[in-house]
């Protein structure tokens, strides 16, 4: 089993990691707040792209909240 540091250590990566996944969105799109895909096949790699991208984001903000009831259990 981890001990303390390794857990916060963890956590400190994955909250890394969903600040620059946060900022892969914000830097996909112009301006205005409005991503503008030039054919059909941008915008369905666009959705794919965002799909795969809250996909990680779910996965890591649920080892979070694990790993943040394990340190609670120390």
């Amino acid at each position: 089993m981890p001990d303390v540091n390794e857990i916060r250590d963890r956590i400190r990566e994955i909250d890394e990691t969903l600040k620059e996944l946060g900022g892969e969105l914000d830097g996909s799109r112009d301006q205005s707040g409005h991503s503008d895909p030039q054919d059909f096949g941008d915008a369905g790699q666009d959705l794919q792209a965002r799909a795969e991208r809250d996909s990680q984001v779910q996965t890591l903000q649920e080892e979070r909240g694990r790993l943040s009831r394990a340190l609670e259990n120390f």
